[in-house]
């Protein structure tokens, strides 16, 4: 490596604001030529010649790429007589024009003029010899609600700039409609290529399946697919049309899994139309890996959510492997009605996540990343340039504290620490706050980076994040009952900030008619001023104040055993969440196996068969000690007994993919559920409204804990805290989402107190965190068993 740092030659471009070079190119590469220059002109203020043919200067070539799966790879090299840029084709050509600027230090961090940050003008002088490729093949963070005309070309011109391309186009969308749309007589003349459902077959109301069973369809298919295929063309979808309705003929039934039938029509194109190849997810009905091999020329894309057949992504991926899948990912960083774009909200506000999972899964062999995201670059958008840069380099993903470094110091000078801080508590701070204390928190480190910078540029960065802050503002206390038209009318007027998806909020908090309406009341056109941004942050400290929970933790164990030895009164019986999905768990008391259940499944989703996994801390092995899939989705009750060889404590895990699991334990067994700060599962668990008892232990002074929705979308929490004596200690509806606590008075201690008629989420820190319907029920740390059961 010495050796060859020592043998790099230096080419100086510029020199006191004169261009020393020529930048010379072929007519099909003088686009690229003229944005080379125009880019150096503004990083040197020097005036750069474009010109033909050979000789010594800054030289674009193209070189023809070894395969569909080269097209990016581009060299540069400088020398004595100058800097020779060499691609495989004109997109690895623009790649390593924008390499070089970045390595002159041109950064286009967001997309956007405000967000494109240029290094003092001076002299350019570089020394380089560089290969570069791509570690993923195809890279695309795109927004799911689509472009809005203000942003189609910030947008194309950050994907530019930071080398995010499909440099081969995997076509994998769904495509089942599509292709009965355009082969609709066909159809009409064969209702049997249609999937049968309930005794007819199906051709209306969307969501196309076919019987894949039939010959004449797969015929149908294959020609369709020929007729597609055109000079240029890479791929073509072949995945089914979104959600259920899959045949259920007996030879389709015969040809295994949905995943099989799939594959069965992917594998038939792919022979027909080879050496273009074939795109198809791994996804809902068709995540769980097939039991054919696949085809050489079929590409799959495993999503990363909407996983079917209770599998975890690993297993779909390897499972796929296995029969020779070339693999990518699906992936969601955004979504704008889970996430909301608010801090913390989607997957794309944490870069160290995405980095850690792009890692990931090519170290899994994947090579293609499809990412489903929006136009919300406050939140996001440290996510999304992170994962740009680890996109085109893996090895980067050991380097995100650098390129946070360097995105702080370059885009905010001297105000870079408060906004590594503003970014530590969006993007890596897992400690759970209020909405109030976290808002008050950013608006802190804006205002304390407003007054350690007054660049201009910088200044008006800081605006676009306040401008969000002030939209988590608002949409918090829309969430919390306040008003819906503020946070529309605020997210219109910052649109052309891309800090939010305007497009999407709007779309889902008015409708998509109202969105796409010329004229609404709410579409307010008014720039925010100065003083209006110089408001919101006082303001914004003003009202949201940091706070500290206000007591400290205490560790319990999970070595649970009956509570029947403190001798508590007899209560009124209360009830688990009404709507718990996709996750439950329960810590059991069995004297003796089996355990006799009442299992009743709702259809909701149905894309992950149910699951019954009980667990005893006595098996050595640690593997369950049974496994059982009896109920279906289908609203009827299953009888199911889980049998055990070991007596005592047990935990059951019930999975149902968001189907609504009900499970009726026998009477009189002890049934306990965990709610604490690090409990599992306790947003899925705790859907719905639930009454249940805490044991508050002697000497207790304070019951303390965190208050919360389940989710943005949930409904805010409510229902009351009350004490031995039936009073009631917290109004969970009258407080802020965030610490509760609760003073224990002198004899309430030693005693159970109720969580009665709520809503969302309560999880225990000063207090064991258990909690179950009846006294008799409840199962506890057993050393607050031994020590509250002595006299």
């Amino acid at each position: 490596m010495l050796f060859t740092l020592l043998c790099l030659q230096a080419v100086e471009i510029t020199r006191d604001g004169r261009a020393l070079l020529p930048i010379r190119a072929a007519a099909e590469t003088r686009p690229i030529a003229a944005e080379l220059a125009t880019q150096l002109e503004r990083l040197s203020g020097a005036r750069f010649e474009v010109v033909d043919g050979p000789g010594p200067g800054v030289s674009l070539k193209l070189e023809k790429p070894a395969d569909e799966f080269s097209r990016e790879v581009y060299r540069l090299k400088s020398s004595a007589d100058g800097l020779e840029i060499a691609g495989a084709t004109p997109l690895a050509l623009s790649h390593a024009v924008w390499d070089l600027l970045h390595r002159l230090g041109y950064r286009q961090f967001f997309p956007g003029e405000a967000w494109e940050v240029l290094p003092p003008k001076g002299d350019l002088k570089i020394a380089l010899d560089v290969r570069g490729a791509p570690s993923f093949h195809a890279r695309r963070v795109w927004y799911n609600w689509g472009l809005f005309g203000y942003n189609n070309e910030p947008y194309r011109q950050w994907c530019e700039r930071n080398r995010m391309a499909k440099g081969f186009d995997l076509q994998s969308g769904h495509a089942y409609d599509a292709i009965y749309a355009q082969n609709k007589a066909e159809f009409e003349k064969h209702p049997e290529y249609l999937a049968l459902e309930n005794g007819a077959r199906r051709a209306s109301g969307g969501d196309i399946k076919f019987c894949v069973s039939n010959p004449g369809l797969r015929k149908l298919v294959v020609e369709h697919a020929k007729r597609q295929v055109k000079p240029g063309l890479d791929s073509v979808s072949m995945d089914p049309s979104d959600g259920d309705h899959w045949c259920q003929c007996e030879p389709c039934a015969a040809m295994g899994g949905v995943s099989n039938r799939v594959l069965t029509l992917a594998n038939d194109v792919a022979e027909a139309i080879q050496p273009v190849r074939v795109g198809m997810y791994a996804y809902n009905k068709h995540s769980a890996p097939p039991s054919i091999k696949v085809h050489p020329g079929v590409i799959v894309n495993a999503t990363t959510a909407f996983i079917g057949g209770g599998f975890t992504f690993d297993q779909v991926v390897q499972g796929w492997q296995k029969q020779g899948a070339t693999m990518g990912v699906y992936d969601y960083l955004s979504v704008v009605d889970w996430d909301w774009n608010l801090p913390r909200g989607g997957a794309g506000s944490r870069p160290a996540h995405v980095a850690g999972l792009l890692a990931k899964i090519h170290g899994m062999g994947a090579r293609f990343y499809d990412a489903e995201s929006g136009d919300c670059w406050g939140p996001c958008g440290l996510g999304y340039y992170v994962a740009s840069r680890v996109l085109w380099d893996v090895a980067d993903a050991q380097r995100v504290p650098e390129i946070v470094d360097d995105f702080l110091s370059r885009a905010f000078l001297s105000a870079k620490e408060p906004m590594r801080e503003f970014y530590r508590l969006t993007g890596e701070d897992t400690q759970r706050r209020p909405s109030s204390d976290l808002l008050g928190r950013l608006y802190r480190q804006l205002d304390a980076a407003r007054k350690a910078c007054d660049d201009p540029k910088v200044r008006e960065r800081l605006d676009h994040l306040t401008l969000w802050v002030r939209y988590a503002e608002l949409y918090t206390a829309h969430a919390a009952g306040g008003s819906k038209d503020e946070v529309l009318r605020h997210a219109w007027r910052i649109r052309t900030t891309m800090m939010v998806h305007t497009y999407g909020l709007w779309s889902r908090l008015a409708s998509q008619q109202a969105a796409l309406a010329k004229e609404h009341p709410l579409k307010d056109e008014r720039p925010f001023t100065a003083d209006e941004i110089a408001g919101i942050i006082a303001k914004g400290v003003e009202k949201n104040v940091p706070v500290e929970p206000g007591f400290a933790g205490v560790e319990y164990s999970r070595t649970l055993v009956p509570a029947t030895r403190l001798k508590l009164p007899a209560v009124a019986p209360g009830r688990f969440p009404a709507a718990p999905q996709d996750h439950q768990e329960f810590w059991l008391w069995v004297e003796k196996g089996p355990i006799p259940l009442e299992i009743t499944v709702q259809k909701v989703w149905a894309n992950r068969k149910p699951k019954l996994t009980l667990y005893s801390p006595l098996e050595v092995t640690l593997d369950p000690v049974t496994v059982d899939e009896t109920p279906q989705p289908d609203g009827k009750p299953y009888a199911v007994s889980l049998k055990t060889p070991h007596a005592g404590l047990h935990r059951l895990v019930a999975v149902d993919g968001g189907d609504h699991s009900r499970v009726v334990f026998p009477e009189g067994m002890p049934v306990t559920v965990e709610s604490g700060i690090d409990g599992r599962h306790v947003t899925s668990q705790f859907r719905g409204a639930w009454t249940l008892y805490l044991y508050v232990p002697k000497g207790a002074k304070l019951v303390g804990g965190w208050s919360s929705r389940i989710a943005n979308w949930a409904p805010k929490p409510s229902g009351r805290l009350v004490d031995p004596s039936g009073a009631v200690a917290l109004d969970f509806a009258k407080l802020e989402e965030g610490w509760f606590k609760a003073p224990v008075p002198e004899g309430r201690d030693g005693a159970l107190w109720k969580f009665e008629d709520c809503v969302g989420q309560r999880l225990l820190m000063t207090v064991p965190p258990y909690l179950a319907r009846r006294a008799e029920e409840l199962l506890l740390p057993a050393e607050v068993v031994e020590a509250d059961a002595k006299p």
